[in-house]
């Protein structure tokens, strides 16, 4: 028998007995309540076990973590060690990275007494030329998605955003639009705003010299981001954090799968350091669970009114929200497709692989002060058909059934 809940591998022990110890049962029902957070994990399982090929949460109250839970496999037998999936797995959290950059970026600002209402060109590369429009850009646009580049994308790394940059606005009116390079680009502004040395260009460069600079100012800028966030925002957050990178470091790490399970090799999604701050961040539950709680039941990050701020106004998050029994909440998720999964632009490669497997991650607060961090390896199928939706459905969906169907159950 794999898993289940609450058991835990022997290296783990002494984390294990600390969980266990402390108190579950937490007043954060209607009316102050009492609730169980074992029962959360409990009507999430119910809802999720089987349905994937592995999944990990870790539920936090006011700040305090207060029970794990995983389920399924993080290794399968065709990549050798094979093991069961538990919540110091470590996987990339795709665009669950882009919460923990926005943070970064509103500490950086915050410490040089700048407001996200400021303009982010003087932190930009100084060689850039900056097309039409790019002067009006401000820290919030970028945070909310309202930057002007729409969707207009040609990457993540140095050269795909020198291009952009470059190029423009595409829309000056500045409506919504999800655009991966909005954060991607904060790696820069972060590293300028923290005062990092950065390789200069020489005046009248050639274009040898200019991509000899530009390759160092990559992994620099790249660098520089990583080393920002390890000691500023994932460092207080929680013990062994400051050590967190933009790759696999396992030796042999967790992986992702296709579910329904089909034999074929997991992936890790290999080293995104030169295209960071926009995804990549290689993490377990417990530590996406320590960062969030940080973030908004502390101010070792940032102040409370910029916390606040994220969660309202969305920056660095994607929905405030409310579930189907009106609780309040605030989310960001992360993924990578496992299939190719639009019938009308895919054609014939529909439901063929896109990614060797999927991921799919969540940084979750609820307005009782309750969260909850979670990663799944594959795609999560509970009531879609694969032949319709071949990368099944959000596992936020029974998050939220879960919680609203505990917080019903409280006791008077």
């Amino acid at each position: 028998m794999k898993r289940q809940a609450y058991s835990l591998l022997v290296t783990l022990l002494g984390f294990t007995l600390l969980l266990s110890s402390c108190d579950k049962t937490v007043e954060v029902g209607p009316s102050g309540s009492t609730l169980n957070t074992d029962d959360l994990a409990k009507a999430i399982a119910k809802r999720l076990d089987g349905r994937c090929v592995g999944y990990q949460l870790v539920i936090s109250v006011n700040g305090s973590q207060k029970s794990i839970y995983a389920n399924g496999d993080a290794r399968l037998a065709q990549d050798g060690n094979p093991r069961s999936m538990f919540v110091n797995d470590k996987y990339n959290i795709a665009s669950c990275s882009k919460t923990i950059t926005a943070a970064a970026l509103l500490r950086a600002l915050n410490a040089k007494q700048k407001t996200a209402d400021d303009l982010i060109h003087p932190y930009l590369p100084t060689h850039w030329a900056l097309g039409t429009g790019i002067k009006t850009i401000t820290f919030k646009q970028l945070l909310t998605h309202r930057s002007g580049f729409a969707d207009t994308t040609y990457g993540s790394d140095y050269a795909g955003l020198k291009k952009l940059v470059g190029k423009g606005l595409i829309d000056a009116s500045k409506p919504e639009k999800y655009n991966n390079a909005n954060y991607a680009l904060m790696r820069f502004l972060i590293t300028t705003l923290a005062g990092y040395t950065v390789t200069s260009l020489p005046a009248n460069a050639n274009s040898t010299t200019l991509a000899t600079v530009e390759t160092k100012q990559a992994q620099e800028y790249a660098d520089d981001y990583i080393d920002y966030c390890q000691k500023n925002v994932l460092g207080v957050s929680g013990s062994g954090m400051n050590t967190i990178v933009c790759k696999p470091t396992d030796p042999y790490p967790a992986l992702c799968y296709q579910f329904p399970k089909d034999n074929g090799k997991g992936t890790d999604f290999g080293d995104m350091t030169l295209t960071n701050a926009e995804r990549g961040w290689n993490m377990t539950t417990v530590q996406m669970a320590a960062f969030l709680s940080t973030l908004h039941y502390t101010e070792k990050i940032i102040p409370k009114s910029l916390s606040d701020m994220m969660k309202n106004d969305r920056a660095g998050y994607d929905s405030r929200s409310t579930t189907t029994d009106k609780m309040g909440y605030y989310a960001k998720s992360g993924g990578y497709p496992g299939k190719y999964a639009n019938k009308v632009l895919d054609g014939t490669n529909f439901g063929k692989n896109y990614n060797a497997g999927q991921l799919e991650s969540w940084l979750i607060g609820f307005d009782n002060n309750v969260q909850v961090a979670f990663i799944a390896n594959s795609q999560v199928f509970v009531t879609t058909n694969k032949n319709d939706a071949p990368n099944g459905e959000l596992a936020i969906d029974s998050i939220l059934a879960a919680f609203d169907e505990w917080y019903k159950s409280a006791k008077k």
